[in-house]
């Protein structure tokens, strides 16, 4: 190409325009590097941003920025940058447009960087890729969620969801928001408190706050606190994998009592079966259950719990309210007549919650869509080693999750 052509075809790659121009492009065999270099022309009149008057230009500050590699050198650019005295004294650089205030990057690198974590799903990859430091790529994927958090326009939702995921080892949480009508993150907060609970949701606009129809959660007190103070005429919907959840632990708790008695006397059949009794059903025909089916016709208590646990599978079936509470009712008398206290206990915790669990059977809401974004969380901490902080895990779930429009343009 010659010379005219080839700073051309720089000046669109970055999106330069009048005052700005691409004057040389110089390559560098030796250093596998391609060296641009952008002027400003002269005598151009800079206005003071937040009074749009005329700013003097107190000096030149040369800078150099990565771009996109061309045939696989580095490429660079550099330029003099004014830096304008403003009205209250302060100092500032003028802004580029082929790049964002105070970035090393080119805008155009900035979004092959985003393409490439969307693929790779990882800083690290997107790094090896792109030839950066992992500093650099999370740099980049922090401002991206900045673009996108402020360009991201109003919604609607009916329906929420909320839920808390571990950050790391000991016992650090955060509290996910959810749009269930669109299945997205809207935020997360430092926490699982009433408060990280209640701002999320006071970051709703009133408008759309007065439009959430139903919430879905799990039993946990700071989240129906928060609910019922920032959303007082939305319905709780409690979880029905929740509900599951607690009844499984309650199975388990009957298997381990049984177990360290029947060891006792040399029996073994309760060892290693506790993800037998997670089971359902269904799962009795499947290939492999035979040892399973040998367990049940056994007369154990964990087996008695075990279907007890699966009986109130039918009641998610239900579409009257009044025959759900009937077999609710039945279902309770039968746990207390089993006499197996974790079951009772677990009875009782569904009697306390009953309000909100008939409230599945209105509105069919579940947090399946948080539990589903949960377990892509977790594949992001797995493969991100650990996240170091709160707003690094933060920052990953809303640049994977949050469905924000995150490009320049």
């Amino acid at each position: 190409m010659k010379g005219l052509d080839l700073k051309s075809f720089y000046a669109q790659s970055l999106g330069i325009s009048a005052p700005w121009k691409v004057t040389d492009v110089a390559f560098d065999g030796d250093h596998s590097l391609v060296r641009i270099t952008v002027e400003c022309a002269a005598g151009v009149v800079w206005a003071d941003p937040e009074t749009g008057e005329r700013a003097e230009i107190k000096g030149w500050r040369e800078r150099t920025w990565r771009h996109l590699d061309t045939c696989h050198f580095q490429t660079i650019v550099t330029a003099r940058i004014p830096r304008l005295l403003l009205k209250d004294g302060k100092t500032m650089s003028v802004s580029v447009p082929w790049a964002e205030p105070g970035g090393r990057l080119t805008r155009a690198l900035e979004e092959h960087v985003i393409d490439l974590l969307r693929e790779c799903r990882t800083v690290r990859a997107a790094a090896r890729f792109a030839v950066l430091t992992d500093d650099v790529v999370d740099g980049v994927m922090r401002r991206a969620v900045t673009r996108g958090l402020l360009r991201r326009e109003e919604s609607f939702p009916t329906s929420l969801g909320i839920d808390d995921k571990s950050i790391r080892k000991g016992h650090r949480y955060a509290t996910l928001l959810v749009d269930l009508d669109n299945g997205c993150v809207i935020d997360v907060a430092d926490g699982r408190t009433i408060d990280a609970a209640a701002g999320l949701l006071r970051g709703l606009s009133e408008t759309a706050r007065s439009g959430v129809e139903a919430i879905a959660m799990d039993m946990s007190p700071a989240y129906i606190a928060a609910a019922r103070e920032v959303l007082p005429d939305a319905a709780i919907v409690f979880d029905r994998f929740h509900v599951a959840m607690h009844l499984n632990a309650a199975v388990d708790k009957v298997r381990r009592t049984e177990q360290r008695k029947l060891s006792s006397s040399g029996d073994t059949g309760l060892k290693s079966s506790k993800y037998f009794w997670l089971r359902s059903s269904i799962d009795l025909r499947t290939r492999g259950a035979a040892e399973f089916r040998a367990l049940l016709a056994r007369d154990l208590q964990t087996g008695t719990a075990w279907t007890l646990k699966e009986n109130f599978r039918h009641f998610w079936e239900f579409r009257s309210l009044g025959r759900a509470m009937k077999f609710v009712s039945e279902w309770v008398d039968a746990v207390r007549s089993s006499g197996l206290k974790p079951m009772i206990d677990a009875a009782a915790t569904v009697m306390r919650h009953l309000d909100g669990i008939l409230n599945y059977l209105r509105y069919r809401i579940t947090n399946a869509m948080s539990e589903g974004l949960n377990s892509m969380v977790q594949s992001l901490k797995h493969s991100a080693k650990g996240l170091p902080n709160y707003e690094a895990f933060r920052t990953r779930v809303l640049f994977f999750l949050g469905q924000l429009d995150m490009r320049f343009s």
